[in-house]
C-alpha cells in the first residue's frame, strides 16, 4: 500500500532517488511514481506497464492518498518523461521487489569469499530474509518506538534498505546517519 508516509520516506531518500533517476535504464515495468511537478500542475500517480500506447485512466490508484488522477505509461514511452525528472517532481515509489534487489550486491559481496556460495542466489535471498527478520524482531523500548513509525511492509523494507545500503534511519521527517 502506498501511504503518505511512504511517499514522504521515498521523497526524502535522496540516494535512492538519485540512483534511480541517474539512468532511464533503471526504469522497469511495474515501477510507480507520484508526480507533483510544475509541468503536471497536479498530483498524478504513474505506473509503468508493458509496451502499449499511453493510456490515461480516471480511476483512483489503490492507496490512501488522493491523487488527482492516475496514468499508465508504456515502458517504451518512458524516455518522454525525462523532462519531468529534470523538473524534480517525480518521486519513485519502489516496490518491495525493487528494494530487495537493491541490497543483493551487498549480500553477494558479503559471501563472495565463500566459493561454494558465490553463485547460490537462493542462499543470498535466505540471508537477506533472515537479516530482515532479525532486524524487525529486535526488542528494546527505543527500537519498538522506531518500528511503530512504519505502517506496512513497503515502509519497513525501505527502512531496512536505507539502513543496510546507506546506514541511515528514519526520524519520521528525514533520513539521518545511524549511530550503529
Amino acid at each position: 500500500m502506498i501511504t503518505e508516509n511512504y511517499i514522504k520516506m521515498c521523497e526524502q531518500a535522496e540516494e535512492l532517488q538519485a540512483w534511480y533517476k541517474s539512468d532511464v535504464k533503471n526504469v522497469r515495468e511495474g515501477d510507480r511514481y507520484i508526480c507533483q511537478c510544475d509541468t503536471c500542475k497536479k498530483s498524478m500517480f504513474v505506473h509503468i506497464v508493458k509496451d502499449s500506447d499511453i493510456d490515461y485512466i480516471n480511476e483512483r490508484d489503490m492507496t490512501d492518498v488522493d491523487p488527482t488522477y492516475a496514468a499508465m505509461v508504456s515502458l517504451s514511452g518512458v524516455g518522454e518523461f525525462g523532462a519531468f525528472w529534470d523538473d524534480g517532481g517525480f518521486i519513485w515509489l519502489p516496490a518491495q521487489e525493487r528494494l530487495q534487489e537493491m541490497i543483493l550486491p551487498i549480500f553477494f559481496k558479503m559471501f563472495s569469499t565463500t566459493h561454494a556460495l558465490r553463485n547460490d542466489s537462493s542462499f543470498i535471498y535466505r540471508m537477506i530474509i533472515e537479516k530482515f527478520q532479525r532486524w524487525i524482531n529486535r526488542s528494546s523500548p527505543s527500537f519498538d518506538e522506531y518500528m511503530a513509525m512504519f505502517n506496512n511492509l513497503n515502509e519497513l523494507w525501505l527502512a531496512f534498505v536505507m539502513k543496510e545500503k546507506y546506514h541511515k534511519i528514519w526520524t519520521g521527517e528525514k533520513w539521518v546517519k545511524a549511530d550503529d
